[in-house]
């Protein structure tokens, strides 16, 4: 598992797929972050909404980056669909820790805020929540259950907005208002962070289990 781990992370370093989704993130924390005077937690909420969306096409693009014809001898060598995308997910995780330290670190370089570790922890715990609801859709949307790469793109791009505006569907809505409310002290928003940051992991769990069983069915 490991060298599988190894050579499929090689392969998304020397595909260069990484790069939009990191390059869009980037440009949407400078639009949405710099020279920001008010509470940290609250530019963390834009921040989030920026992984969504990164990790999100990031997870399309690693999953799609093997042919069908690759994939089938992955699978072969590996004697389990359900391992090889679990590995898959480790390495999309893998690559979502810089983007986590980017979106933490650059708007306490762009911006004016009191940062306590408090408001830290608060942030890498709704950015992770975030990342993992992002993956949860782009395995969704991927080649595994969807071929064909336009409806795939519009199709996340619904579930993205639907996760942002149905308060019951997913964890991001209750996440953004969390990290909006400026009465809230990072101790109160502890519990429900953790809570949500649970069922996302969740969330997660199921779309890896309902990827892999719709893929076996293809495939």
């Amino acid at each position: 598992m490991s060298a599988l781990y190894r050579f499929l992370l090689i392969s998304v370093l020397l595909s260069q797929r990484y790069l939009p989704p990191t390059l869009i993130f980037l440009a949407a924390l400078a639009v949405g972050t710099t020279s920001d005077d008010g509470p940290l937690q609250s530019a963390y909420a834009f921040c989030v909404l920026a992984i969504l969306v990164c990790t999100t096409w990031l997870t399309v693009s690693i999953v799609n980056h093997e042919d069908p014809t690759q994939r089938r001898i992955t699978l072969v060598m590996i004697g389990s669909s359900t391992k090889v995308l679990a590995i898959t997910v480790a390495v999309i995780l893998t690559w979502c820790v810089p983007l986590i330290v980017i979106g933490l670190c650059y708007p306490l370089v762009t911006g004016k805020h009191v940062v306590t570790a408090g408001v830290l922890t608060v942030g890498v715990v709704a950015h992770l929540t975030a990342a993992l609801v992002g993956i949860a859709i782009g395995l969704l949307c991927s080649r595994l259950v969807i071929p064909r790469i336009g409806v795939a793109m519009l199709t996340a791009a619904a579930a993205i907005l639907a996760v942002l505006l149905i308060r019951w569907i997913s964890p991001i809505r209750p996440l953004m208002t969390v990290l909006s409310d400026r009465e809230r002290s990072p101790a109160e928003s502890a519990v429900p962070l953790t809570l949500l940051a649970v069922l996302s992991a969740a969330i997660l769990t199921a779309a890896l289990f309902t990827a892999r069983a719709l893929s076996d069915r293809k495939e």
